[in-house]
Order: structure tokens, then C-alpha cells, then sequence
């Protein structure tokens, strides 16, 4: 597809002779080097842009004093040199006004394709609102011209008419359909609007032979999108083996082998993009990102070298040694940026994460939010993160009193509301915090997170049924907030109602946050309270495999479950497992175990 040109000047315009069905001598407007008269330097780009502009200013006049030409004063082949040098004479002017205007004397000359065309791309090119309307005119004059359904159909997409824009080129290739554009540029467009089975069976129907690099390109791209990434492999290799500088297919290619976990051949792949685009930063980030994965550092450091140096750079940087548990190279590189200076306290910031995160450093790390200037505007995440960081530590007291410092100082941050809640509940300060978190939700009634947290105190302190409320409210306004969906499941399973529901709901949850062990946990308690134990045993084990360190009330889940299948061994490991994280009821667990 032809490119979009801005600000295009034509120095030479294709005189009119080429458009007219045999030659004819006139001397029109002073053109005489159109009659062919001139055959030497006088109807060179200079004097035929002289006519033009001439042209352009008597039509102006003439359109602005209503006398405008009557076509009876030209003969027809006159009439279409005129056409054209108007419509010439705008473009030359870059005259959006007057090319809209000349549409009328084009169409009646029938203008060809290719100046359609041009007048096209070049308001496309200004992003003018009249690209479509000048194109669609164009389109009628001439359906069956194949660079300008495309260019036709680009306008509309980019002027958000997709659908009208993939139908046109569809309905062009079906009267064409051994047109390879037609077909190459219907199944990109498919791929774009992601309707890769259609995009895939317009692609694979060109033979092997006739695949040139773009074809297999976007053959591999529909197959990308069908997750059918294994087809996918071998024809970008094939691509960019014919043709080794096609970034775009290489790109997909290194990132295919990512995601297979083919670092190696990855890094290989960025380094001939990062040849080809003169140390891109898009390319040096993928792979500093490959080098930490493969832990190696010192190599990460090498690529963040050669890029920009900006500050922007370098601290996306930081944030991936960071990530990667790389904490004395991203401190070096935060304290470089930090002595340049650093008066939105950013810097500030990352380096508190690094001393506290890392080395569990409370005094370094508050001194570095120190720093962080009360102007700026990362004053509010510096006094959250202080807050945090002391409540934290262990020192609720002072925790509290700077989460109520920033209600005073940021009272837009709902978040210092739910702090004061957590803090108190921490502090086994049960009745204070729910006080705090009804008075949040007055402040801030729409804040769902507040609105869970005030059910959950609820349900701690034992006030179930006005907890179930809250959750059951919660889902009336937001009905995929998956930590609702699975309060309110567990809930009904628990007091054995219900229970297709709960099941509707749990599965709901999993779907919407999926291998969160507790919501797991729920769904295998809600089908073993359903009678459905066989089910119920696959989706414990799985909530137990989910990595980390499993609740207690989720092996205790467990053993009941493989008791009640006659799976004893099972039983009684989930039970112990149970015991050694000093449960609550550890009485009742042993009462169990011993009658395994």
C-alpha cells in the first residue's frame, strides 16, 4: 500500500498530452509547451509549475467571482487538460480547499486512477476529514482499479470504518480473486481485526513457490493469533532467510522463541535486529530482559550502555534488575541517576524499595524518602510507601499516625483510608477499624476495595450475615470482582445452600483470576459439598500444587475430602501438613487423625 506523503510539493506535472487520446496543437492559457511545441528546456519542472500556480490563482478568481468557465467554451480534450491542471495546480499549492472543490470538473473528465491516487495520499497524509468523501468519488469512477480499492479501504479503516474497509477489499477480490495485492491485503486486514481463520485459508491457498517473504509473514502472524505458534516458526525463518533485513518478521520471530523459552536463539535474533536499527531501545530492553533471565548481569549492563543514556532508559532499566533480583546493580544505576539530580524524587523512591525490600534497611530507606521534595508529584506514593514500610517493620504506632498525615496531606489517596484500616486490624484494634472503614465509604462510597475490606472486618469480628450483605452488594455492582465471587461461593457452601450457585459463582472466579490456590480451595469444597467428592479431590490436589505455602484450612479441606473417598494416607499427610502451621483448631485435626 502506497505510503501517506505530507507536505508533498509536485516540482514536475505530468503534462496533459499524456492523458489524451491522440495529440492535438493549442495554445491554452499560455501551455504552449503542452501542445508539444517545446521541446527544449522552456517545459522543464520550472515553467510547467508557473503554469500550474497561474492556473490556480485565475481559477480562484474566477471561482470567488462566481464566472466560472463554461464548459462549452473547450472541446473535450481541452476540457480534460484543464482537469487536470487544476487538480494539478491545487496539489502543487497544497490547496485542500480548492482540490475538494475541483472533484466536480475531475469526475466529469474522468481524471485517471493514478491522480485520484496522489490527491488520496496526500490528504490522507494531512489527516484530512475529507480523505474518505474525495476517495469514495474516486472509487466510483474507477471500482475495478486495484490501488485505489486499497487505498480507498486504508482511509476507511484509518477513519475507524474497518468493517467497511475489510468489505470493500473483500468484495474486490471476489471478482478478482487471482489478484494476489487483493488477497495478501484482505488477509492482513483480517489479521489485524484478529479473524485469523479466514486470514489463514486466503494464505495458505498460494502455492509454496509463490510465498514471497510478506506472504509468509502474515501467514505466520494469522497462525500466531490461533496460538498455533509451532506452525507459525518455520515460515518466519523462511521469511527472513529471504530476506535477512525484514525487521518486522524478525522481531516476531525473537519473540516467538521467547515465549518458547529459546533464550538463546532469542538473543541471537535481537542482536541482527539491533544491527539493522542502530541500537533500537525497544531491542536493547528485550535483550538486557534475556540476560537476566539467563543471569547474566554484567552482559545486561553491557546492552544498557549502548543505549540512549536517558534517564527514562535507565531507569526502566533499574526497574528490570530489580524484578530480577539484581538489587546492588539497580542501586548502582538509581544512586548515578540520583546524583545527576532529581527533583520529582522518583529516583528517591526506587532506591527506598532497594534498601528495604533488600536489605530490610527501615532507617536507609526512610531517609531516601526524605528526600522526595513535598512538591512533587510523587510526594503521596513517598508517605504511602513510608507508611507501609513502618507498619511493616513492626511499628504500628508510627505507621498509624503517618497514614493519618496523608488523609490530611493527599486527600485525594484513598488508599492512606484503607492503610488506617489494615494498621488498626493489625493491631487487633477490631472496632476502630470498623468505625474507620464505614467512615471511609462515606467518603469515598463507589471505592469497592474499601467496601470488601469493611466485609471481611465483618466477617472477622463474626457479623457473617452483614458481611454476606456487603459481598452480595459488591457483586451487584461489579459482578466480575472475582474476591466477592468467592466469598459469597465459599459462604454458601459452607452453610450447605444453595450450592449450585456456589458452583456458578467459584467457577466464575476461577476463570476471572484462575490458579489462586484459595479460590481453588472453594471450588473443590463447594463440589464436595455438592456430593461430587471424585471432582472434588482433583481440584484440591490442584490448589496445593499451585506454588507457595497452602493455608491451613486448605489441607484441612483436603484430608476431609480423601477420608471421605477412603484415600487414608492421603488423608492423614494433608492432616499433619495441616497441624505443622499451628491451626486453630489443631485439637479437632488430631481427633481426626487419630481415627484414620
Amino acid at each position: 500500500m502506497t505510503d501517506a506523503i505530507s507536505g508533498m510539493k509536485f516540482k514536475t506535472i505530468i503534462l496533459f498530452c499524456a492523458f489524451l487520446l491522440s495529440a492535438f496543437s493549442v495554445s491554452f492559457l499560455g501551455c504552449s509547451g503542452c501542445a508539444g511545441k517545446k521541446t527544449d528546456e522552456a517545459a522543464s519542472a520550472g515553467e510547467t509549475d508557473s503554469t500550474a500556480m497561474e492556473l490556480h490563482a485565475q481559477e480562484q478568481s474566477r471561482t470567488s467571482s462566481g464566472t466560472r468557465r463554461e464548459l462549452s467554451e473547450f472541446s473535450f480534450e481541452a476540457f480534460d487538460t484543464y482537469a487536470y491542471l487544476v487538480f494539478a495546480a491545487c496539489m502543487y499549492a497544497e490547496d485542500e480547499e480548492g482540490l475538494l472543490n475541483a472533484r466536480d470538473l475531475m469526475k466529469q473528465a474522468k481524471l485517471p486512477a493514478k491522480a485520484w491516487m496522489e490527491g488520496g495520499v496526500w490528504l490522507m497524509g494531512i489527516k484530512s476529514s475529507h480523505a474518505v468523501s474525495f476517495l469514495e468519488d474516486a472509487y466510483a469512477l474507477w471500482p475495478d482499479d486495484i490501488s485505489l480499492n486499497l487505498l480507498y479501504a486504508e482511509a476507511l479503516i484509518s477513519g475507524g470504518g474497518t468493517e467497511r474497509g475489510i468489505a470493500l477489499v473483500r468484495a474486490y477480490f471476489g471478482k478478482n480473486p487471482d489478484s494476489l495485492d487483493a488477497r495478501l491485503e484482505l488477509a492482513l486486514l483480517l489479521v489485524k481485526n484478529k479473524e485469523f481463520t479466514e486470514a489463514e485459508e486466503l494464505l495458505k491457498a498460494i502455492p509454496v513457490k509463490m510465498r514471497t517473504p510478506l506472504v509468509n509473514y502474515y501467514y505466520a502472524k494469522a497462525l500466531i493469533g490461533m496460538e498455533r505458534r509451532p506452525e507459525a516458526l518455520p515460515l518466519l525463518q523462511a521469511a527472513v532467510k529471504e530476506q535477512p533485513d525484514f525487521v518486522e518478521a524478525l522481531a516476531e520471530l525473537a519473540f516467538l522463541y521467547e515465549q518458547s523459552a529459546n533464550l538463546s536463539e532469542a538473543g541471537k535474533i535481537y542482536e541482527r535486529i539491533l544491527k539493522l536499527e542502530f541500537a533500537s531501545p525497544d531491542v536493547l530492553l528485550r535483550l538486557i530482559n534475556i540476560s537476566l533471565q539467563l543471569r547474566q548481569p554484567e552482559r545486561a549492563l553491557k546492552y544498557m550502555r549502548q543505549g540512549p543514556g536517558t534517564r527514562q532508559f535507565r531507569l526502566t532499566v533499574a526497574g528490570m534488575f530489580m524484578d530480577s533480583r539484581h538489587p546492588l546493580q539497580a542501586e548502582s544505576i538509581l544512586k548515578k541517576i540520583a546524583a545527576e539530580g532529581d527533583k520529582s524524587g522518583e529516583v528517591y523512591i526506587l532506591l527506598a524499595d532497594v534498601a528495604y525490600q533488600q536489605r530490610r534497611d527501615l532507617t536507609g530507606a526512610l531517609s531516601w524518602l526524605d528526600k522526595v521534595p513535598a512538591e512533587s508529584k510523587y510526594a503521596g506514593q513517598a508517605q504511602l510507601l513510608r507508611t507501609q514500610m513502618l507498619a511493616d517493620g513492626s511499628q504500628g504506632e508510627r505507621a498509624l499516625e503517618e497514614a493519618r498525615k496523608g488523609q490530611r496531606r493527599f486527600a485525594d489517596i484513598s488508599d492512606f483510608w484503607e492503610m488506617e484500616i489494615r494498621i488498626l486490624a493489625h493491631e487487633k484494634m477490631m472496632q476502630e477499624a470498623l468505625g474507620a472503614a464505614r467512615g471511609a465509604i462515606k467518603l469515598w462510597p463507589k471505592n469497592l476495595d474499601l467496601q470488601f475490606l469493611l466485609g471481611s472486618l465483618l466477617d472477622e469480628t463474626g457479623d457473617k450475615k452483614s458481611a454476606f450483605k456487603v459481598m452480595e452488594d459488591i457483586l451487584e455492582s461489579q459482578p466480575d470482582n472475582f474476591q466477592a465471587l468467592n466469598y459469597v461461593g465459599y459462604t454458601l457452601a459452607e452453610e450447605n445452600r444453595d450450592l449450585d450457585r456456589a458452583l456458578q459463582l467459584l467457577v466464575r472466579a476461577d476463570r476471572l483470576s484462575p490458579n489462586k490456590s484459595y479460590i481453588v480451595d472453594s471450588l473443590a469444597w463447594a463440589l464436595f459439598k455438592s456430593g461430587r467428592a471424585q471432582e472434588a479431590l482433583v481440584e484440591i490436589r490442584r490448589a496445593v500444587e499451585l506454588g507457595g505455602q497452602p493455608d491451613s484450612s486448605i489441607w484441612e479441606h483436603y484430608g476431609d475430602i480423601a477420608q471421605h473417598l477412603n484415600l487414608k494416607d492421603e488423608a492423614r499427610k494433608a492432616y499433619q501438613n495441616a497441624l505443622e502451621l499451628n491451626p486453630g483448631n489443631a485439637e479437632s485435626l488430631r481427633r481426626r487423625l487419630s481415627q484414620l
